[in-house]
C-alpha cells in the first residue's frame, strides 16, 4: 500500500488518536489500496519497552571477574533431548526463536548441572524475550 500522508501525534489530524492511544502514539499514517479505491487510516503505537542491548559490549569471558549468578544465560539444547527440554521448562526457561537456544539464569543452568551448554554472548541475541 501507498502512504499518502503521515502525520505526527500533536499535529493536526492525530488529536483523535492521541486521545485514545496518549503517549504511546508514534504516527498516523494514511495508506491507499493498490487497486486505489480505498484509502486507509493506520497509526503506528508502542506496545513494549525494553532496555537497549550494546552492540559493542565485549564477548570475552573475564576470569578475573565470575559472571553474576542472577544474569540471563543462553543454553543449548537439541531438539531430540525432550526431557532435558522439560525441565529447561519447568525451571522457568523460555525460548528464543530467533537465537535458537532456550534463556534460564544462570544459577539455575548451573544447579541442574547444564552450565557447559551455556554459550557466552548468545544471549545478545535473544532480542525476542522480555527478561
Amino acid at each position: 500500500m501507498e502512504i499518502i500522508k503521515t502525520i505526527k501525534p500533536g499535529d493536526d489530524g492525530s488529536k483523535r488518536y492521541h486521545d485514545k492511544y496518549g503517549e504511546q502514539l508514534c504516527a498516523v499514517r494514511y495508506r491507499r489500496s493498490p487497486c486505489k479505491k480505498t484509502v486507509y487510516t493506520t497509526v503506528e503505537i508502542i506496545v513494549a519497552q525494553r532496555e537497549a542491548y550494546q552492540k559493542n559490549q565485549s564477548k570475552r569471558i573475564d576470569k578475573t571477574h565470575p559472571p553474576h549468578t542472577s544474569e540471563w544465560v543462553a543454553v543449548k539444547v537439541a531438539y531430540d533431548e525432550a526431557e532435558l527440554r522439560a525441565a529447561v521448562r519447568r525451571m522457568g526457561g523460555r525460548w528464543s526463536n530467533r537465537a535458537k537456544a532456550w534463556v534460564v539464569k544462570r544459577s539455575m543452568a548451573t544447579r541442574r548441572n547444564i552450565s557447559h551448554r551455556i554459550v557466552e554472548g548468545l544471549i545478545d541475541e535473544c532480542l525476542d524475550i522480555d527478561i
